[in-house]
């Protein structure tokens, strides 16, 4: 009985347990997760990136609370290195997040449960890579009531995790090469990459990955700022007809 609540997979007829027992099975996820460990060494390269540039340390932090992506923090941080006028780095920054519109449509009719509108707007707000592609992976087994906790708690413990070290990399500034700390930053998408391997089960995700790998070097060069954009627009859009091609020939 044990294993199958922490998996998730509860008998019919078992008890619903407070959303304040799944929050906390949340943040124990994340503890556990190593998606979490590569998040938070991005963070702690982005700590030491913003110190060698002179970037302040509060607004990082306020950048992570109310941005929550690091792309569009280190679009922020070095559009300041550039001197980049503020309403140009907000349109780079606003570009940059319209990846997460269908992030957002994909996981939300997974987790919400029985919550209501004011909770899902507020738990949209969470939905970063990291806590997409764990909750992909995690969410789907639990009983619906136990959902949007879940999230709540796995989502807010990466998102003040990152809080936190990203002060540590502004700390251990003077002691991280520069170097390590773009590595550190570069090692977030690589991990993000190859959990999206892992958590492809059907043919549409295996082809969605290919095709957009595939374009990925010829829009990088010539898609300028929108480049995720037609990224995912043309390789989702072929992955999408894939199927259905597949589906009608079965």
């Amino acid at each position: 009985m044990t294993e199958q609540v922490q998996n998730g997979a509860l008998p019919a007829d078992a008890p619903e347990e407070s959303a304040r027992v799944w929050f906390w099975r949340g943040a124990k996820a994340g503890l556990l997760s190593v998606q979490g460990i590569v998040l938070f060494a991005g963070f702690i390269g982005f700590g030491g990136l913003i110190r060698d540039i002179g970037f302040p340390l509060g607004a990082a932090l306020l950048s992570t609370v109310i941005v929550w992506a690091l792309p569009a923090q280190l679009l922020i941080v070095g559009g300041f290195a550039a001197g980049s006028p503020a309403p140009v780095i907000a349109l780079a920054v606003g570009l940059s997040s319209v990846r997460f519109f269908p992030i957002v449509a994909s996981i939300m009719p997974m987790i919400r449960g029985r919550s209501g509108l004011g909770t899902q707007l507020f738990a949209s707000h969470f939905v970063a890579v990291s806590a997409w592609v764990e909750s992909i992976r995690l969410v789907p087994p639990l009983p619906a009531y136990a959902r949007m906790p879940f999230f709540l708690g796995l989502s807010n413990y990466f998102l003040w995790g990152s809080v936190i070290m990203t002060v540590v990399g502004y700390l251990l500034a003077g002691t991280l090469p520069h170097a390590l700390a773009n590595g550190l930053v570069f090692l977030t998408p690589i991990s993000f990459l190859l959990q999206l391997i892992r958590n492809a089960r059907d043919l549409i995700d295996r082809c969605a990955l290919i095709f957009g790998l595939a374009l990925t070097p010829v829009v990088a060069q010539f898609g300028g700022s929108l480049d995720l954009l037609w990224i995912g627009a043309i390789a989702g859009g072929a992955a999408y007809a894939v199927d259905r091609w597949k589906r009608a020939r079965a």
